[in-house]
């Protein structure tokens, strides 16, 4: 996942790739998410969940020096956290890659369409030439299953507390954006008054969002 994750990387830096669409797809999604989900934004006990969601894995290009840090530390990853949540991380990353290939080849589209600006009618006819229904519905459910396992990992004292003993090293070490990536998960989970209404109310508006946009 981190693999592929540095193929699509390294796309976005090459020269005269349409990083003006690519930047405007984002911000509009980031904001139609942000409109959707203010309900759960405005409840302070959901709040930090829902930036993790839309802030960590909808975070443009700043996931690229969070992820170069990843790989550098993943050996000792793999020694110290339990496998349950080595494929959290795995997850996370795989829904991270595929929604940057869906904005990439929507911006694509933007850039040969010459639309400069986004609404729901110009967002939803690129959304459909695009297509790909069934991975944009692993999209959703990767959404799900992330949620779920972060809930019961939260739970495991060993795990939160590693965590917290690897912000001083991690930080002196030069590896602050990997810290706060997993801080940001984990411990704002842990905060949920319900994490189960929280996961199922982003899985099932999303999932209505994309049966909607694929039928016009």
């Amino acid at each position: 996942m981190l693999a592929w994750n540095h193929r699509l990387a390294q796309i976005i830096s090459a020269p005269g790739f349409a990083l003006e669409p690519f930047q405007t797809l984002q911000q509009w999604q980031r904001q139609r998410l942000a409109e959707n989900y203010s309900d759960l934004i405005n409840q302070e006990s959901y709040r930090p969940a829902c930036e993790f969601f839309l802030e960590e894995l909808y975070a443009g290009l700043d996931f690229l020096k969070r992820d170069q840090e990843v790989t550098k530390v993943m050996p000792v990853m793999e020694r110290f956290l339990p496998g349950n949540a080595l494929l959290t991380m795995a997850d996370a990353f795989e829904l991270q890659a595929l929604s940057l290939e869906f904005d990439l080849e929507m911006a694509e589209r933007l850039e040969s369409s010459g639309t400069l600006e986004l609404d729901i009618a110009s967002y939803g006819g690129i959304y459909r030439s695009c297509g790909n229904r069934p991975l944009r519905e692993r999209q959703i459910l990767l959404i799900r299953d992330l949620g779920n396992e972060l809930a019961k990992l939260v739970h495991k004292r060993l795990v939160v507390r590693l965590i917290r003993l690897m912000r001083g090293p991690a930080y002196a070490a030069g590896f602050g954006a990997l810290q706060a990536f997993l801080e940001s998960g984990v411990l704002s989970f842990r905060k949920l008054e319900d994490p189960y209404y929280f996961i199922n109310t982003i899985y099932k508006r999303e999932w209505h969002s994309m049966q909607e946009l694929f039928a016009g």
